[in-house]
C-alpha cells in the first residue's frame, strides 16, 4: 500500500538508487492467511508485483513477506513471476537455492536477532550494547568468511533506528565495517544474481 499512499517516499528511494523489496500488498494481510488457498495467495503476490512495476518502473527481483510469514507455495509463486530472491527464512548466514516446481530461487536469509526492533524496541538493549552486538556478529562472520562468504543482514526500521542516538550508533558500526577489507554492501538482487552464477559449485540439497 505504501506504493500507492506514500509515493513521495518511493520517489525519494528511487532518486537515491536504493533497493525496494516488495513486502506484501498490506502489512497486516499476511500470506499465511491464504495457506490453504494458493490461488488467493498467488493473486495477492501478483497484484503487489504489478503495482510495484507500475510505480517503480522495473520488475521486482526480491521479496520479503510481511512478518516473514510466507507459505510453502510462496517461493514457487515468486519464481513463476520472475523473481530471483526470497528473503523470509532465518536459517543460514549464506545464500542457497530453494528448488521449486518452476526452477530454483535464491534464499537470501533475513535475521530477527540482528534487527533493531528486537534489539532495542523489544529487547531493551542500550545503544552501546547494540553496537557491541553488531560488532561481535560482524567479527564472527568476517572470520568465517575467510573460508566461504557470509551474509550479515541488519534489519532496520525508521521509527526505531531513526532516533538520533541510534543513528549515531549505526554510523559508527558502518564506519567500523568499512574499515575492513573484502566486505561487500550489495542489494538482495545483487546477492542473488551473484549466487546463481556460483551455485553449481556450492552445496546443493541433493549433494
Amino acid at each position: 500500500m505504501i506504493l500507492v499512499e506514500r509515493r513521495r517516499i518511493i520517489d525519494a528511494v528511487k532518486e537515491r538508487g536504493w533497493e525496494l523489496v516488495p513486502h506484501n500488498w498490506a502489512q497486516n494481510d499476511l500470506l499465511t492467511y491464504y495457506a490453504h488457498d494458493p490461488d488467493r495467495e498467488s493473486a495477492v503476490i501478483r497484484r503487489t508485483l504489478d503495482k510495484y512495476q507500475e510505480v517503480v518502473g522495473r520488475p521486482a527481483k526480491a521479496w520479503l513477506s510481511s512478518a516473514l510469514r510466507g507459505t510453502p507455495y510462496t517461493p514457487a509463486f515468486l519464481k513463476e513471476f520472475g523473481l530471483i530472491a526470497y528473503c523470509d527464512y532465518l536459517n543460514d548466514d549464506q545464500p542457497y537455492l530453494i528448488d521449486t516446481v518452476h526452477g530454483p530461487i535464491v534464499c537470501v536469509p533475513y535475521s530477527n536477532d540482528i534487527n533493531d526492533f528486537n534489539m532495542f524496541a523489544r529487547g531493551g538493549l542500550s545503544t552501546r550494547d547494540g553496537i557491541d552486538m553488531l560488532k561481535l556478529c560482524f567479527d564472527e562472520l568476517y572470520g568465517e568468511g575467510a573460508v566461504t562468504g557470509r551474509i550479515m543482514n541488519v534489519g532496520l526500521h525508521p521509527h526505531v533506528i531513526g532516533q538520533p542516538h541510534r543513528i549515531a550508533a549505526l554510523r559508527e558500526f558502518i564506519e567500523y565495517v568499512r574499515g575492513k577489507t573484502k566486505v561487500w554492501f550489495p542489494t538482495r538482487e545483487q546477492i542473488a544474481t551473484w549466487y546463481l552464477a556460483q551455485a553449481p559449485e556450492h552445496i546443493r540439497g541433493d549433494a
